[in-house]
């Protein structure tokens, strides 16, 4: 009885059409990806005649546009032209300085409100749940001239600083992380004479591993993929999804095609999808925190 029960419940209506839609969903996800590769090598001759079909013949687009396509940048010498591979290396700067940045100090001072309980630890939560109820609409402009102040507008360690605070929705997921684990961790410790840095770094910390690898991954794939920042910000220092948004306006003729711009949009996709492949089981795997027994 128990296993007809079992049966009936995993194989219910309601599954099965949840099964259907998130079927449908992958396939919508799965087919434009697997075009846009197909189209990435191909000539633009066969993709007009053959824009749905593999590639015939095979032609090798990514050589041309990692050693053809550039984005001018004006500089205090004139006008520099940078390529593919500085973009890479900007790009890789830019993701994980901003990322890091953007996952520590939510995740420090997260820590320091659910471990010290005082009334600024509940000013600090609060002024997060009102910067993220309250829209805040067209403080651009006061951003940018607050940066250019500071000396932060137009580099690449500028941005770290300025996505170095612990606003958002990853402090909450930090606080709800720490407030869940048992203070037998800290008292245990305190006992033994370890202090606030060594309780937070050699015993809280690997506990919240997971987690805090877990937001740091989504935080490097955001801003790999963010372009409107670095082209407000950082001017000097084209990314490489500026460049291939470019790449997707340009006007030249060997670049303005659909294959070229399939590959341009190719090399950006993949270092990510590379990332996610090896990281997956560590990142996405339980969240469960242990180390007490009995």
């Amino acid at each position: 009885m128990k296993k007809i029960r079992l049966f009936r419940i995993g194989f219910s209506p309601f599954a099965l059409i949840l099964g259907i839609f998130l079927t449908l969903y992958a396939v919508s996800l799965i087919i434009p990806l697997l075009w846009g590769l197909m189209t990435s090598f191909k000539l633009q001759s066969d993709f007009r005649l053959n824009v749905l079909g593999l590639p015939d013949p095979l032609a090798w687009n990514y050589s041309f546009v990692l050693s053809q396509f550039k984005v001018p940048v004006t500089t205090e010498t004139g006008v520099s032209e940078i390529g593919m591979g500085r973009m890479y290396v900007y790009t890789l700067a830019y993701s994980l300085g901003c990322a890091f940045f953007n996952t520590s100090v939510p995740c420090i001072t997260a820590y320091c409100c659910a471990r010290f309980r005082k009334k600024l630890s509940k000013i600090l939560y609060t002024v997060n749940i009102v910067t993220m109820i309250l829209p805040i609409v067209g403080s651009l402009p006061a951003e940018l001239q607050m940066a250019r102040t500071l000396g932060l507008y137009d580099q690449i360690w500028g941005l770290w600083i300025m996505k170095a605070n612990f606003l958002g929705t990853y402090f909450l997921v930090f606080h709800a992380g720490f407030r869940s684990l048992s203070l037998t961790y800290t008292e245990a410790a305190e006992i033994d004479g370890a202090g606030s840095f060594h309780i937070f770094f050699r015993i809280i910390l690997p506990l919240v591993k997971n987690i805090y690898f877990t937001v740091l991954l989504v935080n490097f794939i955001a801003f790999w993929n963010d372009y409107q920042v670095p082209l407000l910000y950082m001017p000097r220092y084209p990314t490489l999804a500026n460049g291939v948004y470019m790449l997707a306006t340009t006007t030249e003729n060997n670049l303005a095609t659909v294959p070229m711009r399939m590959t341009g949009a190719m090399l950006l996709f993949l270092p990510i999808f590379c990332l996610f492949i090896v990281f997956q089981k560590r990142l996405l795997g339980s969240l469960t925190m242990g180390g007490i027994k009995g």
